[in-house]
């Protein structure tokens, strides 16, 4: 079984817009559109690698009031059925 570990390191607190999305169950295009009206501040809030924003879990919970409660699980969730449709599970 694959184990997250979300405890320390510069990136625990970091998600994709896709995880974001589905960890809030909101559409990814709300991520975006906070993004570009400001609500979401880039280089605070949020960083763009690439073409993938990445936004902070304080902020999301911020801005989308809190979401699902413990999105360290979920998250941890998600990531393990991804990698079983990988076949990596």
């Amino acid at each position: 079984m694959y184990t997250l570990d979300m405890d320390g390191g510069p990136f625990h607190e970091l998600l994709s817009c896709g995880e974001a999305a589905k960890i809030w169950m909101i559409d990814s295009s709300a991520i975006r559109k906070a993004i570009a009206t400001g609500r979401l501040k880039p280089g605070e809030d949020c960083c763009k690698f690439g073409k993938q924003w990445v936004v902070t879990v304080s902020a999301m919970s911020r801005e989308f009031k809190g979401g699902y409660g413990m999105w360290h699980i979920n998250l941890a969730r998600l990531r393990n059925a991804r990698r079983a449709q990988e076949g990596r599970g």
